[in-house]
């Protein structure tokens, strides 16, 4: 008789992962996101802003002019904030600082909430 209970396989679409894995999981993807896009983006929004004042002013009149590359440089940076929002969550886990189910879960709803709240006041702020 087999007592093991383990599944054969698993169906990743079918598993209900509890919020502070979700946290988790998103943490790491939005990390490959900054990497490989948000801080080449930076640099070049730094390089070509600090090239020259008449550069800054092409810079400046290209993103006026273009709502959807700044909606795109926006999230982008808060992609970066969704990641140092979680990154900070994990370091204060790791200090053993609310390492409970419960209070994981509550810190991960909290993180997610402060995110959405603060990029959304950054969209209404820029695009107002």
């Amino acid at each position: 008789m087999n007592t093991d209970h383990r599944p054969v396989y698993i169906d990743l679409r079918k598993i209900k992962l509890p919020v502070s894995a979700l946290i988790s999981i998103t943490h790491r993807l939005s990390g490959i996101y900054v990497f490989f896009i948000t801080l080449p983006l930076m640099l070049a929004l730094i390089y070509f802003s600090t090239k020259s004042e008449s550069s800054f002013n092409e810079l400046s009149l290209f993103l006026r002019d273009h709502k959807f590359v700044l909606g795109l440089i926006v999230l982008s940076f808060s992609i970066l904030w969704y990641h140092i929002l979680s990154g900070v969550r994990h370091l204060i886990m790791d200090a053993h600082i609310g390492e409970s189910l419960q209070a994981a879960k509550y810190s991960a709803i909290f993180t997610i909430f402060f995110w959405i709240i603060t990029t959304c006041f950054v969209f209404w702020r820029i695009f107002s």
